[in-house]
């Protein structure tokens, strides 16, 4: 990957992460412009061959995301951003972002439920006590900021592609 590509994207991930903390919510302008920014990639850059493999990731992410949503695990914006990011990254380091992205998922999501079992305790334990099922998952969700998830995944993929 070009380091020109990796700093456009990581550019614009600062930019929507930042956006997200403050709004809690990504526009779908992001995932329009990232379509048209993939248009003209695989019209004019050396970088880019399309083929219909350059859309299995994206739109595993928007059935993923939108599963996730129903689920109310996952925002609109999140699963749109993921599916479109993946048609500006080139094909062969889709695996490498998902494995990343799996990875900084992991981790912010362990570092959450932490703080939460640690701040609710007594509450959380209360409810796993009376199998009061409900008020337990509704404790233990949490809503937070995705973007920023999505930028720590693309500075470890950045970290292992070029130390």
């Amino acid at each position: 990957m070009s380091l020109w590509i990796y700093g456009f994207i990581f550019i614009e991930l600062i930019i929507i992460s930042i956006i997200d903390i403050q709004t809690k919510k990504i526009s779908n302008f992001w995932s329009l412009g990232h379509v048209f920014v993939a248009m003209a990639l695989y019209l004019i850059s050396r970088h880019y061959t399309w083929s219909w493999p350059v859309l299995i990731y994206p739109i595993a992410w928007l059935i993923l995301g939108f599963t996730l949503f129903l689920l109310g695990i996952m925002g609109a914006g999140d699963s749109k951003l993921l599916g479109s990011l993946y048609l500006i990254i080139p094909i062969g380091f889709h695996h490498l972002m998902l494995e990343k992205l799996i990875i900084s998922t992991l981790v912010v999501g362990f570092m959450n439920l932490t703080l939460k079992i640690a701040k609710d305790f007594r509450t959380i334990k209360a409810y796993a006590l009376s199998g009061h099922w409900p008020g337990l998952w509704e404790k233990m969700k949490s809503r937070f900021s995705y973007a920023p998830v999505v930028l720590m995944a693309w500075i470890l993929m950045g970290v292992q592609l070029w130390l």
